[in-house]
């Protein structure tokens, strides 16, 4: 018999065995030590926690059942530990448990026009976005408006690609701490970016320098 303890993973509730938490609570530690106690730390951890309670789910199904220490440890191996990220530096070959990873299919919220569909399946086959729009409104042309209702089917269908998990998992990447961070980290650069470009355009300037009435 195993003692076992009540979590709140991400918004969810699991039970797990007490050398489960043990190491899960040092491993959270760790990655809480090494990205910081900053506003992007705690926004990569954030990501991480709700990967870590996607892995969860899956393993423990719809039964409730306890997490245990063997669950913990396969988790690790497949998000991996700041650890591990100066050996993958020198080493591009995937760790353990994170060979390639099948694209899956997601409306893309960062190229849309209408929906993020043609957005999504670019991402899917690997292809320019234009392309694939160019291709939906042949279709439209020239099957008498099949094209168009194909297009409302997978809006309908399709999920948006809205978490960190769902958006690497689009572009056929591994969901790793590492990957997570990446992706998080670039995002905010490319924030940053957009903010002096538009600082740099004078806008504000004129904003403020624009005469009363």
């Amino acid at each position: 018999m195993k003692k076992t303890l009540t979590i709140n993973m991400s918004g969810t509730v699991f039970h797990i065995e007490e050398d489960a938490y043990d190491v899960l609570k040092k491993y959270l530690i760790t990655l809480k030590s090494y990205f910081g106690e900053d506003e992007e730390g705690k926004e990569i951890v954030a990501d991480i926690e709700a990967r870590i309670s996607e892995i969860f789910t899956e393993r423990t199904g719809q039964n409730s059942q306890a997490i245990t220490l063997e669950v913990v440890d396969d988790m690790i191996g497949m998000l991996g530990t700041p650890e591990n990220f100066s050996e993958e530096a020198g080493d591009e070959k995937p760790l353990a448990g994170q060979g390639a990873r099948k694209r899956k299919l997601y409306r893309d919220p960062e190229q849309t026009v209408l929906a993020g569909v043609c957005g999504g399946l670019a991402a899917y086959f690997n292809m320019d976005p234009v392309v694939i729009r160019l291709i939906v409104v042949l279709l439209a042309l020239f099957t008498s408006g099949a094209g168009i209702l194909v297009y409302i089917l997978l809006w309908i269908v399709v999920p948006k690609a809205v978490t960190t998990t769902q958006r690497l998992e689009m572009k056929g990447e591994e969901v790793t701490v590492k990957n997570i961070e990446r992706f998080l980290k670039d995002e905010m650069n490319a924030v940053k970016e957009s903010y002096k470009k538009i600082r740099k355009s004078g806008f504000f300037a004129r904003k403020k320098h624009k005469p009363s009435a």
